[in-house]
């Protein structure tokens, strides 16, 4: 019986150990992403319902999508091809709500952050007819940041891997899981 106890006790312990770990990793991944808002910047903020057309360039790819009358997201120039509408969702509000870590102070020559040959060139259209560009340069190998500048603008700045990220090549990813 004292066994028993034991061996109750120390399942209990072990238990309670456990739950204030996950108490704690929760604390830290909430406090992560309260710090990660803290310094945002907007630098482009447009309502993802009224883009109706957006396009971006990496590595000679060109990715472009049109939302036609009924409200689908559509490969341009396949449409038989009718892309997994959260994929398409998730690269237009990224494209379309531009937000930075920081701003560089004086920036000298846009060609010393990648932006004179950008890594991504990001183009989309709201329904109105306004179309906005910017460009994605070189990634900061110290935090692992990429440089952006909004085409007609000389302010350059720090946006997070999260943006680049958004921006598939690859027409089969574009499926999702629903296939």
């Amino acid at each position: 019986m004292k066994k028993q106890k034991k061996q109750l006790l120390i399942l209990l312990v072990v238990l309670i150990l456990f739950v204030v770990g996950y108490i704690i990793s929760i604390y830290k991944v909430d406090n992560v992403e309260v710090l990660d808002t803290v310094n945002v910047i907007s630098v482009i903020k447009t309502d993802t319902e009224s883009v109706k057309n957006i396009s971006y360039i990496h590595d000679g790819v060109t990715m472009s999508f049109t939302k036609d009358s009924n409200g689908v997201w559509k490969l341009d120039g396949d449409d038989s091809f009718i892309p997994d509408a959260d994929i398409v969702a998730d690269i237009v509000s990224y494209a379309s709500n531009l937000n930075a870590r920081s701003e560089i102070e004086n920036p000298s020559d846009p060609s010393e952050y990648g932006l004179d040959k950008p890594q991504y060139i990001v183009s989309f259209t709201d329904a109105t007819g306004v179309q906005q560009t910017y460009f994605i340069g070189d990634q900061f190998a110290v935090d692992g940041t990429y440089f952006a500048m909004v085409e007609g603008s000389d302010k350059i700045y720090t946006i997070t891997e999260y943006y680049v990220n958004a921006f598939i090549t690859d027409k089969e990813q574009l499926k999702g899981q629903s296939e």
